[in-house]
């Protein structure tokens, strides 16, 4: 599957899995024409044609409550998309050419057309994954989520510590379903919200993984978002985790030949520790993308620039008009790096941080435009202390 750009196109490929932004050249060389969008001197990627992922809430309801929960799961959200109307939503997603579409909640799988659902998307040509708690996975669902590209696991730690955020030990319901899930051939990985609490356990999970034999573990970091609201401040990782956290993802993996991943909220912690501009350009890592490669969407279609930040005031059967519109409803998120301060203005990684999470931002220092404030650079230059190597 291709998209056009102006700077070339996007492609995708599910086996292996992997998104690719390329050039025009590129794009040439794999027989396809020249595309309208071409017709500019601007090769940079900067607003796409549409957001390459969408994070799409099934559901609000959940009867587990974790305590962090950043959708505030429990009781439906009124209005909630009926069967045809999800379906219709899925049709819009797949003409604006929308690549990957993370199905979750609240728990997804207390929604009863979940699978007619997923088995549509699969026919408009989009990739649904999954996240999902385990609770209500048998070995006969387990069955019917290879319908899915990937299903991960929410797993905060092993053992007790699975319940340091979400107040019930279910760690045994959890390692039970992953069990299902690799005996039904599923690609099975594992979501992890790094908090305070439970930042000294991370090797475990590492060792679980490589035991289980798993895809992967995404490190989300906890969010000020929902229930998260009200643990952010006491529970948010601490400074010296934050600069630790890269190099000891980085060690575990290597250790335990697991992929790690984190989210775009740690790019802050990441580029830190000064990797090459270039290689992050080429990897595609990016931080603060909301409202341009990444939108959020409840279950009553309401959007989000992303999952962590407020309702946008625009629904998704709205979603083509409002998102080529440069003074839109996306304009504070995209344009954020022409408004940049320091330490940001002057740091190396603007381009691709962007100033972290401004979802952070908002709820600590009550301004989406200040930069990250759990950021170890922002931290140190509030300090009077700054890192002049990469910031410069």
């Amino acid at each position: 599957m291709y998209r056009y750009e102006n700077f070339g196109g996007i492609i995708s490929s599910e086996e292996p899995p992997f998104l690719a932004f390329v050039d025009r050249n590129y794009m040439r060389e794999l027989g396809l024409p020249p595309s309208p969008l071409w017709d500019t001197p601007d090769e940079a990627i900067g607003l796409l044609s549409a957001p390459t992922e969408v994070h799409f809430a099934v559901t609000n309801r959940c009867s587990t409550r974790c305590e962090h929960c950043y959708m505030d799961g429990g009781d439906p959200d009124p209005g909630e998309l009926d069967t045809k109307s999800f379906k219709a939503a899925l049709d819009i997603l797949a003409e604006m050419k929308v690549f990957h579409i993370a199905l979750g909640g609240g728990e997804a799988l207390e929604r009863d057309d979940l699978f007619e659902i997923a088995a549509y998307a699969r026919e408009t040509g989009l990739v649904p994954n999954l996240t999902v708690s385990g609770q209500h996975i048998t070995p006969e669902i387990a069955k019917k989520m290879t319908v899915f590209g990937q299903v991960n696991l929410s797993i905060d730690g092993i053992g007790g510590s699975y319940a340091s955020y979400r107040g019930q030990d279910r760690f045994h319901t959890a390692d039970r379903a992953i069990d299902y899930l690799i005996t039904a051939g599923v690609p099975t990985g594992i979501n992890c919200v790094v908090g305070k609490k439970n930042f000294t356990g991370l090797g475990k999970l590492f060792k679980y993984a490589k035991k289980k034999k798993l895809n992967e573990i995404e490190f989300l970091r906890l969010k000020p978002a929902g229930r998260g609201k009200s643990l952010y401040l006491e529970e948010r990782t601490t400074f010296e985790q934050n600069i630790k956290l890269v190099p000891l993802l980085a060690k575990f993996s290597r250790k335990y030949n697991i992929t790690a991943k984190i989210d775009c909220s740690f790019v802050p912690m990441y580029c830190y520790h000064q990797p090459p501009v270039e290689v992050l350009e080429g990897m595609a890592t990016y931080g603060c993308e909301a409202g341009n490669v990444l939108l959020g969407i409840r279950s009553d279609g309401n959007i989000s620039g992303c999952s962590f930040l407020e309702n946008a005031g625009i629904s998704v059967f709205d979603l083509p008009a409002a998102f080529g519109k440069k003074d839109g409803k996306f304009k504070q998120m995209r344009s954020w790096v022409d408004r940049a301060v320091e330490p940001c203005l002057s740091c190396s990684y603007l381009q691709i941080c962007k100033g972290g999470c401004h979802g952070v931002s908002q709820f600590v220092t009550g301004n989406f435009d200040d930069p990250d404030p759990d950021c170890p650079l922002v931290v140190e230059h509030n300090r009077g202390k700054i890192n002049a190597t990469a910031i410069r």
